[in-house]
């Protein structure tokens, strides 16, 4: 079963923390989480799942998610689930609304996102970031052109 989630994520500066503070919208993963089309694949990893059996699946964000922070880490699964208990820059970059003190999943879930996002996918995800930031450069070029 898959579930798409109710509420769109807010952006970092109201990411609810436990404590005063807001998350700094220059931190490496809320960058890189601007960076990621997470919607443009969210359909596309739903049809992976059956909506009439076994448990909701977690939405693409939290998987892919995962995964990046596993690598970019080097860390264990178990690890990489401690990591993302303790830090709201990482609960924020795999699409929690707000900062929680229980692990969003458990580590066995890691095993099941590589089964589902394989490097064919990797790649159509890099090719489209690699794509929107082109388009974004020569938009920007023109924009200069035109003003001189």
């Amino acid at each position: 079963m898959y579930r798409k989630e109710e509420q769109p994520l807010p952006p970092p500066e109201k990411f609810e923390l436990p404590f005063e503070g807001k998350l700094s919208p220059n931190n490496r993963w809320v960058i890189m989480a601007e960076l990621i089309p997470w919607d443009d694949f969210e359909e596309e990893y739903a049809k992976l799942f059956s909506a009439e059996k076994g448990a909701p699946a977690k939405l693409f964000r939290m998987a892919l998610g995962t995964l990046i922070i596993k690598e970019k880490l080097g860390t264990s699964d178990r690890k990489t689930i401690e990591q993302i208990r303790e830090n709201p820059y990482l609960q924020y970059f795999i699409g929690l609304n707000c900062y929680q003190q229980e692990p969003p999943l458990e580590s066995s879930m890691l095993v099941h996102f590589r089964k589902r996002i394989d490097g064919e996918l990797i790649n159509k995800i890099n090719k489209k970031i690699v794509k929107r930031e082109i388009d974004k450069s020569d938009k920007e070029v023109k924009k200069k052109d035109c003003l001189q």
